[in-house]
């Protein structure tokens, strides 16, 4: 009687590396291409914020500071900026709404210091910001990525 052998495949064992070649290479792809997805929806998320974020700021800040005289447009540092003048226990400050390095920026000092755009803390993203008065209907203007927004409040001090 013979003895049984088993005969081996070479063919068997490549075959199971290449399909495993084959999985790591598709997985490696599949996480490529989520990594680029999930980042270009972050970047548009970020825009979009900015695009909402920065009309509603603007417009409930100047809703809250809205007294006779304490709002105006200055131009300040190479700056346009929203000012507010607040009155708190006889001492006299200066709130600004700027656009400065591509965010938006509110900065609150005595209203004797100097501005410094540099150190407004930072609201969100904003390109660019153009504002003006004209007989108590301050008009904002608002610039994030390539689109405007405008932002028309009639200020109630003027009523």
């Amino acid at each position: 009687m013979r003895k049984y052998t088993p005969v081996s495949h070479n063919i068997s064992g490549v075959f199971v590396f290449l399909l495993l070649g084959v999985f790591a290479v598709f997985s490696t792809a599949m996480v490529l291409l989520s990594a680029n997805i999930y980042k270009g929806t972050v970047d548009r998320l970020a825009a979009h914020n900015g695009m909402r974020i920065a009309p509603v700021y603007v417009r409930s800040m100047l809703r809250a500071d809205d007294e006779t005289g304490s709002i105006s447009v200055r131009e300040e540092a190479g700056v346009t900026a929203v000012t507010m003048y607040n009155n708190y226990d006889g001492d006299e400050y200066l709130t600004r709404i700027y656009c400065y390095e591509g965010t938006l920026r509110e900065w609150f000092s005595d209203a004797d210091r100097e501005f410094v755009p540099d150190e407004g803390e930072i609201v969100c993203l904003c390109d660019g910001l153009a504002a003006g008065m004209d007989s108590g209907l301050l008009t904002v203007n608002l610039l994030s990525g390539d689109t405007w927004t405008r932002v028309d409040i009639a200020l109630r001090a003027y009523r």
